[in-house]
């Protein structure tokens, strides 16, 4: 087997194919287009089937990616945040960081990441960008909030001014500014409709979306969200692994009888943790008793939003066991069960999201 490795930017790439000794075949700049890829893939000296590819999941990957399959190569993607040779070298140019790419895969040590399916991609899109409407609403809705407060129109009676006292008395005089920030957002409000109603499409070609909305908290948004992040349970091999993950353990710097646990890593997918800290916000007496006693257990000893933080590790894990079991929630096997027990003397240190 031959290895290329290609370094990719936004409108050029490098291209480095070495043998198995690791000499140098074939090394060119490659414009990033289908055009210029198509025609790279034609000068290589060796038959495409032979050729294992070392990428970087940077700016147009997906499209390139697929090029690169459809010629019959062996495509393997990157996880940036291992490939820490090209970050820590002295001498860093692009035609290093592609031979670098190169070598790891040829010798066994290069650390890949999951490519998810293009339907995962898609939906991942959608829920990303109806993340990124919804934060723009909710700045929105705080700058209103904070130039009406200066204007006292926060003494208006009745509470919120903005939506419970008439838009006239908010609009009137030279408030300009509010009438226009007002308008942003209702014009995002009509903008996130469409994103919604399609995803209450998308639930249905998800059958373990019904299984995973049956525990407390978890609507149709977290549902989509942890099946479009994790794509497929079966790949984690234990409910501590998808924890990892989600950046959901302490962070650890032990050595030799001295063991140290700090703040949760925040590594993985973001998406992912927000989405489980946020369903573990929602755990309360009144709808979950079961496990709203775990918050209840740990708040004096770690504080209240550590204890939610910890509350949403624990619910990843009763989630990839109702997913790799295909059985619904049941408050009685939380209640016995004691799997991915979070470590108590690990909570002292450990952060919120």
């Amino acid at each position: 087997m031959h290895t290329l490795g290609i370094d990719l930017h936004k409108r050029s790439s490098v291209w480095v194919l070495i043998d198995d000794q690791y000499h140098e075949l074939f090394k060119e700049n490659v414009a990033c287009h289908p055009k210029y890829i198509s025609t790279a893939i034609k000068k290589l000296p060796v038959e495409t089937t032979d050729i294992k590819v070392a990428l970087e999941p940077a700016c147009g990957w997906r499209w390139i990616s697929k090029q690169l399959l459809e010629a019959g190569m062996d495509v393997h993607i990157a996880n940036p945040k291992k490939v820490r040779l090209i970050a820590e070298s002295k001498q860093k140019h692009d035609l290093g960081d592609a031979r670098v790419l190169a070598n790891l895969l040829h010798s066994g040590y290069f650390p890949e990441a999951h490519m998810v399916s293009d339907d995962t991609y898609a939906l991942r899109l959608l829920l990303r960008e109806r993340a990124f409407l919804v934060g723009l609403r909710r700045s929105a809705k705080n700058r209103l909030h904070g130039i009406a407060t200066t204007q006292g129109l926060h003494l208006i009676k009745g509470g919120n001014p903005l939506w419970k006292s008439g838009k006239k008395d908010i609009m009137s005089g030279q408030n300009m500014v509010l009438k226009e920030i007002h308008l942003l957002i209702e014009d995002l409000d009509r903008r996130i409709v469409p994103f919604d109603q399609e995803l209450s499409l998308q639930v249905e070609k998800y059958p373990i979306s019904s299984i995973l909305m049956t525990m407390p908290g978890v609507g149709t948004l977290t549902a989509l969200t942890v099946i479009a992040e994790v794509e497929n349970f079966s790949r984690f091999p234990s409910a501590k692994h998808l924890a990892s993950f989600a950046g959901l353990v302490p962070r650890q710097r032990s050595s030799g009888n001295k063991v140290r646990f700090g703040s949760i890593t925040h590594q993985g997918s973001r998406m992912l943790r927000t989405a489980m800290v946020e369903t573990a916000m929602r755990i309360r007496k009144s709808n979950a008793p079961e496990l709203y006693s775990f918050v209840e257990r740990l708040s004096p000893i770690c504080g209240a939003k550590k204890a939610r933080v910890a509350l949403g590790r624990k619910l990843l894990c009763i989630i990839w066991k109702m997913a790799t079991t295909h059985t619904p929630y049941k408050k009685e096997a939380v209640l016995s069960s004691s799997s991915c027990n979070t470590n108590l003397s690990n909570l002292d240190t450990a952060s919120g999201v």
